[in-house]
């Protein structure tokens, strides 16, 4: 349990938006692009953002929500590197030759990951090619080169798993939820905000040790965190999942922002 002044509130309660980004697919362009011109598309398999808390963008704060315009036919495939392999394929080509589409899917991979070198594959994504990409492309349908020269090294590479999937066009549309952070926090307090009272020593204890802290139940035995727990989720939370939920709540005059987490208690309830 974190007290909160309504700036802090309004951060704890919304999604950042990366200032800048050069890749025009990437999914804080299109954000951007939906909040400061009312929508904008991209094309994934999946919902690149799924709905939840609204996005904190030059003060103001915004929700999104989405709709499928459009489908077209892709190949997906999974990529694997190896950092430290001992024989590397004399098929090389230079990661600055590559196509573009195939830069792009070794961009997670590349540079090395530190940590990762085991034997055989250290790393592997997934990536996806629309037919024109895929005409481009070096790696896909048919692998032409074993291995990628990166900052004078060279990594096996491995392209498998080749796939049909299906791209959508997402369209993302924005709706204000509040001009500043004053009225974003006072608009949560209002539907949200509850008062946390009548607790017994036990549960007034695991409360007072969340508020220095954190508090952590040993087991689902633990009565009195269950107490507390069916206290909050007697409440609205400003956001909830099956095993996680965050509310705001005024415990001894002051406002917290609470997070709490409850999956086996949630499996034993």
């Amino acid at each position: 349990m974190d007290p909160v002044s309504n700036a802090e509130l309004a951060e704890h309660a919304s999604r950042n938006v990366s200032a800048t980004d050069a890749d025009p697919d990437t999914e804080s362009r299109m954000i951007r692009g939906a909040i400061e011109n009312g929508s904008a598309t991209i094309e994934a398999r999946h919902p690149p953002v799924e709905s939840g808390l609204p996005f904190a963008h030059r003060g103001a704060y915004y929700d999104l929500s989405w709709s499928i315009t459009g489908q077209r036919h892709a190949t997906g495939v999974d990529v694997a590197i190896d950092y430290n392999a001992s024989d590397v394929p004399p098929n090389r080509i230079a990661y600055g030759d590559l196509p573009a589409p195939d830069r792009r899917a070794l961009d997670r991979l590349l540079p090395p990951h530190d940590g990762r070198r085991v034997d055989g594959p250290d790393l592997g994504t997934g990536a996806t090619y629309t037919d024109a990409k895929a005409e481009r492309s070096v790696l896909v349908p048919t692998q032409r080169y074993d291995a990628v020269v990166y900052d004078g090294e060279a990594y096996p590479i491995r392209v498998d798993d080749t796939r049909d999937v299906t791209l959508n066009t997402y369209r993302y549309t924005s709706t204000p939820v509040a001009d500043d952070a004053e009225s974003y926090a006072r608009d949560l307090k209002a539907e949200h905000l509850f008062t946390l009272t009548g607790l017994d020593d036990t549960e007034r204890d695991v409360v007072s040790e969340a508020t220095n802290g954190s508090y952590y139940a040993e087991d689902t035995d633990d009565d009195a965190y269950r107490a507390v727990l069916e206290r909050f989720r007697a409440h609205d939370a400003v956001q909830r999942g099956e095993t996680h939920g965050s509310w705001l709540v005024r415990y001894d005059g002051a406002v917290y922002w609470a997070d709490l987490h409850y999956g086996g208690f949630a499996a034993a309830s």
